[in-house]
């Protein structure tokens, strides 16, 4: 590799990464999502979560309800019969019977109703705090959904604007040898985004600008003759720039 002279092949190099920072850049930029509209659907959704734990809520307690109304019905039906076959006693034993079993249906009842007194109280307090809960969102949902309307506009310009820009990069690829290609696109996935750095000249010394470390001469010697050659600490191509 040290023998090949790519001054050429690396100058173009150095401007095809160019193109790929800027196509990383677009993509990064349709990927993220605008502040406002990142905070209002962290506020929907939690508005929702809320809600559904709210109907959860309302529908355990609905249950609840309808059991000690079913429980209520059946005892007020025994309760009728009782009284019924009371006046059907023949002795005063089964007329004592007949009282006590009545008396008994009677405070079950009326347990029955104490524990569902605090469970209409609390099903009437959830009915007004789903009420404005839903109310929040029928607020905010408008605002978010042109907010979404707005991002998908946003992001369809951008991708269009970066198929543009791979166009451009096919074409400039194109025009790279292969091998020196495939060994730039190999170290710039390995170094998150850059494949060829260019070699800084401080005075009589020399650095690569990918990781800022100073090089060896002979390395620098072949860097400044054009040859294609990798920094020994970070892996990256080096150019010499213009």
């Amino acid at each position: 590799m040290g023998s090949v002279n790519g001054a050429e092949a690396l100058k173009a190099l150095y401007a095809l990464q160019e193109k790929d920072l800027e196509i990383d850049r677009l993509r990064a930029e349709a990927e993220s999502l605008p502040e406002e509209l990142v905070a209002l659907h962290g506020q929907v959704e939690a508005l929702e979560e809320r809600l559904t734990n709210l109907l959860e809520r309302r529908a355990e307690l609905e249950r609840e309800y309808n059991r000690h109304s079913l429980d209520i019905e059946d005892l007020s039906a025994k309760e009728k019969q009782a009284e019924e076959e009371q006046k059907r006693a023949q002795s005063a034993r089964e007329q004592t019977q007949y009282e006590n079993r009545i008396q008994q249906i009677k405070d079950r009842i009326r347990e029955l109703l104490e524990l569902s007194t605090p469970i209409m109280e609390a099903m009437e307090n959830l009915e007004a705090e789903i009420a404005q809960v839903e109310e929040e969102l029928a607020a905010l949902k408008p605002r978010l959904q042109e907010l979404l309307e707005a991002n998908r506009a946003r992001v369809e310009e951008l991708e269009a604007a970066i198929a543009a820009k791979v166009e451009e990069r096919t074409a400039m690829a194109a025009a790279i040898p292969a091998q020196i290609l495939k060994e730039y696109e190999a170290i710039r996935r390995a170094r998150r985004g850059t494949g060829v750095a260019r070699m800084a000249v401080q005075g009589q010394v020399y650095r690569c600008e990918g990781c800022s470390v100073v090089l060896p001469t002979h390395v620098a010697q072949k860097v400044v003759r054009g040859q294609v050659v990798r920094c020994p600490s970070c892996g990256r191509l080096l150019w010499k720039g213009e």
